[in-house]
């Protein structure tokens, strides 16, 4: 499965139009939904190597498969015990406050 080089059409300030050679990411391949049946577990091969995949469905995508990103661990409870510490007047009125109590 090769990388897909793509025509887009636009138009200039002239309101020709251009024709422009588009090349596609080298990670990122389009197949069709039959390709993507027949050829699954080498998709799933590439995808395990970090390349993404649309699949298209008559031109246009409709599913993408790629790569999961793992989230970090979770924090670990406690990790800041003893680290930190709290006035014992924390909580008690500031004196910029008086004159509203």
């Amino acid at each position: 499965m090769k990388a897909k080089t793509k025509s887009v059409g636009s138009q200039d300030s002239s309101g020709e139009q251009t024709s422009v050679v588009q090349e596609s990411h080298p990670l990122l391949h389009e197949v069709g939904a039959f390709e993507a049946k027949t050829h699954l577990s080498g998709i799933l091969g590439n995808v395990a190597d970090g390349h993404t995949y649309y699949v298209t469905k008559r031109g246009k995508r409709i599913a993408e498969i790629r790569p999961i990103v793992e989230k970090p661990n979770k924090r670990e409870l406690g990790f800041w015990k003893g680290r930190i510490s709290i006035a014992a007047d924390f909580d008690a009125p500031l004196n910029d406050f008086k004159e509203y109590m």
